[in-house]
């Protein structure tokens, strides 16, 4: 009994710790289909989760956005903005579209997690040197991404621009807001897909190297498929519609039936 005390003391003092080193910053915006956030430059891991809110809240629990204890006093200088937010990151707004900018070399991570009202648009813009890992889930307005590495959507509508030099694009759809095509490219990696079932739309699937897997009924163009060399999948799923296209250079591509 006295270990599993000392134990759930330590767990609650780990937890402690680590919420009183989590940093914040908060600005409040309109959860509307009118408003976007662009998000640049950011390094690592980063998750941006939708809500049903009308904040934008930027948690992170790393120490490489404090200035040096000598720096006190002094403002630090960067070539892409100022640090207005406190964590490393520079936020403009114009209008309805909100810019953050990560400040910090890429050569340091700032462990950022960010809360957006779900309503909102979002464009992630980030360069190869970064390796930037982007995970979104439950949003419902227009993504696009232009990174290098990993893309994960869970529970995401749409419409969706992305894509990705060398990484995976994973995207599972709690439904389509089909008013806009869809293009989901990667150059070197899988692209696997979860589509609600009755999902209208004209596929169009390519790959060079790899092949196509899926469960929904493609057996009246897999007829068209080559032999030899790079494939090209062309098919009205449950009658057609808006278009969507997937294609990997090096890679396959997975599409699966949800619900």
């Amino acid at each position: 009994m006295k270990t599993m005390k000392i134990s759930l003391i330590t767990i609650f003092i780990f937890f402690t710790a680590a919420m009183l080193s989590a940093q914040e910053f908060k600005t409040t915006v309109q959860n509307s289909r009118d408003g976007k956030l662009i998000l640049k430059d950011f390094n690592g891991k980063l998750p941006v989760t939708g809500y049903n809110g009308n904040e934008i809240i930027i948690t992170s629990t790393s120490d490489d956005h404090t200035p040096p204890e000598k720096a006190k006093g002094l403002k630090a200088i960067y070539p892409s903005g100022t640090d207005n937010t406190g964590l490393g990151l520079d936020l403009q707004k114009n209008g309805n579209v909100i810019t953050i900018t990560c400040l910090m070399p890429f050569t340091q991570n700032g462990e950022f997690q960010i809360k957006v009202p779900e309503n909102l648009a979002l464009e992630f813009e980030s360069g190869c040197e970064r390796s930037n890992e982007i995970s979104v889930e439950n949003t419902k307005n227009e993504i696009e991404i232009k990174n290098c590495h990993d893309i994960n959507l869970k529970g995401v509508t749409g419409p969706l621009i992305l894509s990705t030099i060398s990484g995976d694009i994973n995207i599972t759809f709690s439904s389509v807001n089909h008013d806009k095509p869809f293009s989901v490219n990667s150059i070197s990696g899988d692209i696997d897909i979860t589509l609600p079932a009755k999902t209208a739309t004209n596929l169009e699937l390519g790959t060079v190297t790899g092949g196509f897997y899926s469960d929904f009924d493609l057996t009246d163009s897999q007829k068209n498929l080559k032999k030899v060399g790079g494939n090209e999948l062309n098919f009205p799923l449950n009658g057609g519609g808006f278009k969507f296209n997937i294609v990997t250079v090096s890679g396959n591509i997975y599409l699966r039936k949800g619900n």
